[in-house]
């Protein structure tokens, strides 16, 4: 049987949280006393959002309670996208990244293309990078085309490699550390992980990690007579592996 993932309705947030979860096994040795530690289950993702009832659209509670209905109380899940962490000052988001524009009409998908050749419209500033590694052992991106003499990634935020142009969904990495450019629009962005080596490929600064996630528990709130209130969810990462044969399903009742 296949698990829905469903969209993110369009709700306000009055917080949110976005981490890791790394379970671990403790023993300790009966004749040195020395304390053993080793990963108990595969890493997850974490995250918390506090949903405002109102919120700018003032629907915010009735998206709430569709999606509620719709999980069936965790039998599906839902398709996350972590929010910017220190969203506040540095550059604009159309500096550091470029997003691909999708095209519709009556509904349904618009193609284009010129000469016989698919044609791609994108909004932004294209980026490329090249993988490597620092003096000190970290994976890093050189990154180029990026404002000269400004803070261009803060720790924790994330940056998403494309293998080329046909690549619309990338590989995401978590940023370790401040990267400033240089005087000629240069970047060193020290990561986490390390990506494949890869060579003047394109690159979002300031991108979202994803992942689908199940609810802890299906969160209820009380409506007050006229002021806005508040939902909270927790969620936790859902592997596809870890469902039935049919897999993950994604579905889109927003639009």
């Amino acid at each position: 049987m296949s698990v829905n993932v469903y969209a993110w309705p369009p709700v306000s947030l009055h917080g949110w949280m976005w981490t890791l979860l790394d379970p671990i096994e403790q023993s300790r040795s009966l004749i040195t006393g020395a304390d053993y530690l080793s990963a108990a289950q595969r890493r997850r993702r974490i995250a918390k959002l506090d949903v405002a009832a109102l919120g700018k659209n003032r629907m915010g509670a009735g998206y709430v309670e569709s999606l509620i209905e719709l999980l069936k109380g965790g039998q599906h899940c839902v398709r996350l996208y972590s929010c910017r962490i220190n969203p506040r000052g540095g550059l604009a988001s159309n500096l550091l990244q470029l997003t691909r524009l999708e095209w519709e009409t009556e509904g349904a998908e618009l193609d284009w293309a010129a000469g016989g050749a698919e044609m791609l419209w994108d909004t932004g500033t294209r980026l490329t990078c090249t993988t490597g590694t620092d003096a000190a052992g970290w994976p890093i991106i050189t990154v180029t085309g990026v404002p000269a003499n400004a803070l261009v990634a803060k720790p924790s935020e994330f940056v998403t490699l494309f293998a080329d142009d046909g690549d619309a969904v990338g590989m995401t990495y978590r940023v370790l550390a401040p990267a400033y450019s240089n005087a000629a629009g240069v970047a060193v962005v020290r990561l986490h992980d390390a990506p494949s080596p890869m060579t003047d490929v394109r690159v979002n600064l300031q991108s979202r990690d994803t992942g689908v996630f199940r609810p802890v528990s299906i969160p209820q709130s009380m409506q007050p007579g006229i002021a806005d209130w508040t939902y909270s969810w927790e969620f936790r990462e859902v592997f596809e592996d870890e469902v039935g044969d049919g897999g993950f399903v994604e579905v889109n009742p927003w639009r």
